[in-house]
């Protein structure tokens, strides 16, 4: 055979054998990141990747070739055994640790999601008896400040913990000064607590909810036009239960304060709901 096509030959197995190495490297990167999204360490889902591809192996053997601290390759095991991803067997040569089926991912999930179910039912409990608290309860007036994006967005938070309703003299859509994702899971917790939003707007979105696509959303909200000759609504101004939360723009930035007394609250709800009697429906 000629030596240059030989030569050339060769390159071309080692370039496509380098190919497939580094297709193969990427797959497996993607499939730790996956696997890391579902809670485990990067530590845990590279030896589980490990053992899925080259069998059991003792956790001395798996300390050595993983290049992981034998000090710690057996806790980092335990908790793979305890999320039922490795499964161990004993032999006349010891302990060996093998890959379990990667079906078992859908009952880890399955277990995260009966955690988070209980944990939830926990919450109006805890959350009631934490108000509860002696110390809470006499704070008779309080105020909170909150700046930039993220500020807005726990203050937008927040007013999820309404009883029943929230009252607000509205400016700009929530899509534009959070972003349409953190807008649509407030409307969508909102909802599912069934917490009524009443808006007093001078842009009036009644009966076209184009910005959303929370479903039973019309249920939920309620908004009538006041012309800005009557009110001329420039901050977004939320009353709920004993808080008044104001947001204010200065300089395209956001500056928010929350007002915790219920006398306050009471007095600007008042305000609220004789303007919603001027306002009309359009």
């Amino acid at each position: 055979m000629n030596i240059d096509i030989a030569l050339d030959l060769e390159l071309y197995i080692s370039y496509n054998a380098f190919v497939k190495w580094l297709i193969d490297y990427m797959n497996k990167q993607i499939i730790a990141t996956q696997l890391i999204s579902l809670g485990l360490e990067e530590i845990e889902a590279n030896i589980y990747l490990y053992l899925l591809e080259h069998g059991s192996r003792t956790p001395l053997e798996l300390s050595r070739e993983t290049n992981t601290d034998r000090s710690k390759i057996y806790r980092h095991i335990e908790k793979l055994v305890k999320k039922k991803l490795l499964e161990e067997s004993n032999n006349n040569w010891g302990k060996k640790i093998q890959a379990a089926s990667p079906k078992n991912i859908e009952l880890l999930l399955q277990e995260k999601e009966e955690a988070l179910m209980a944990q939830k039912q926990l919450v109006p409990t805890l959350i009631e008896g934490l108000s509860n608290i002696p110390n809470f309860q006499q704070r008779e007036f309080e105020v909170k400040h909150y700046r930039g994006q993220d500020g807005l967005k726990q203050m937008l938070w927040n007013q999820l913990s309404a009883k029943k309703e929230i009252v607000a003299f509205s400016y700009k859509n929530k899509n534009d000064i959070a972003g349409k994702p953190y807008a649509e899971k407030i409307r969508s917790v909102q909802v599912e607590r069934k917490i009524i939003l009443y808006e007093v707007e001078n842009e009036t979105d009644q009966g076209d909810y184009w910005y959303t696509d929370i479903p039973n959303w019309r249920k939920f909200y309620k908004s009538r036009y006041i012309s800005p000759k009557t009110l001329d609504i420039k901050q977004y101004i939320a009353i709920f239960d004993s808080t008044v939360a104001v947001v204010n723009w200065l300089d395209g930035e956001y500056i928010g304060v929350e007002i915790i007394n219920a006398t306050y609250a009471q007095m600007q709800k008042q305000l609220f709901w004789k303007f919603w009697e001027i306002a009309s429906k359009k």
